[in-house]
């Protein structure tokens, strides 16, 4: 399984269904708090072009927000 990154801040709905989503599915990934780390949130920008989260990377492929169809479909293409 491709390494999983998800951007987020402590107040936003869909970083929550995400990873509730990676929990249920027992999906292991690391979060970074974008509102108190200030290198994340560069990164985030970098690969997102933008400061909506959450930002869920697998591998190359980058997600700006959670649907989880289309969420499945990335973590299908990149087992």
């Amino acid at each position: 399984m491709v390494d999983i990154k998800i951007y987020t801040t402590p107040t936003c709905p869909y970083c929550m269904k995400a990873k509730d989503y990676f929990t249920k599915k027992g999906i292991k990934y690391t979060e970074y708090n974008v509102a108190q780390d200030r290198e994340a949130l560069r990164e985030m920008i970098k690969i997102s072009g933008g400061r909506s989260v959450p930002v869920i990377a697998a591998g190359d492929e980058v997600m700006i927000g959670f649907d989880q169809a289309k969420l499945e479909k990335l973590l299908e293409e990149n087992k």
